[in-house]
């Protein structure tokens, strides 16, 4: 497993300047199915949280990220279901790459806290506020009451 996640990684790394991923909207990534989605998660958020581009910008982040990474013991299950929770809750984001699903729900959401942090550390403005994207209860739970899946935070 670790061996096909560094694959993986090494591809999205060579890849990153010019495309950034290879799966480009949500089905291809329904079709990777949970293991393939666990994976390709997690080489998502190793590379965002290792790529600087000798920028002050995208270190803090790849910095807040590894901070928001350890301190939610983040797994690359819990990763993907980050991601397919924001397709299924954007349904206009489903035409976009699992990269975009992730900063939606990570970057700009669950991990800004930390990469705010690590911008004033380094003497940066925090990052305009974006909330975190709510979850929209499915036609199945409002009518039995039961609440829609969320990552803990």
């Amino acid at each position: 497993m670790r061996r096909s996640a560094l694959a993986v990684l090494a591809v999205l790394t060579l890849a990153a300047p010019a495309r950034a991923d290879f799966i480009k909207n949500a089905e291809e990534w329904q079709r990777l199915g949970p293991d393939g989605q666990a994976a390709y998660a997690m080489a998502i958020f190793d590379v965002q949280s290792v790529v600087t581009a000798d920028n002050k910008y995208t270190a803090a982040r790849a910095m807040g990220l590894r901070a928001c990474g350890i301190g939610l013991q983040l797994k690359g299950a819990m990763v993907a279901q980050a991601i397919n929770i924001f397709y299924r809750d954007h349904p206009e984001a489903r035409v976009a790459t699992p990269f975009v699903a992730f900063n939606g729900y990570f970057e700009r959401g669950v991990c800004s806290p930390f990469i705010n942090k690590a911008r004033e550390e380094m003497g940066l403005k925090p990052m305009k506020v974006a909330p975190l994207p709510e979850s929209k209860p499915q036609p199945d739970e409002q009518q039995q009451g039961r609440q829609p899946d969320t990552m803990q935070q």
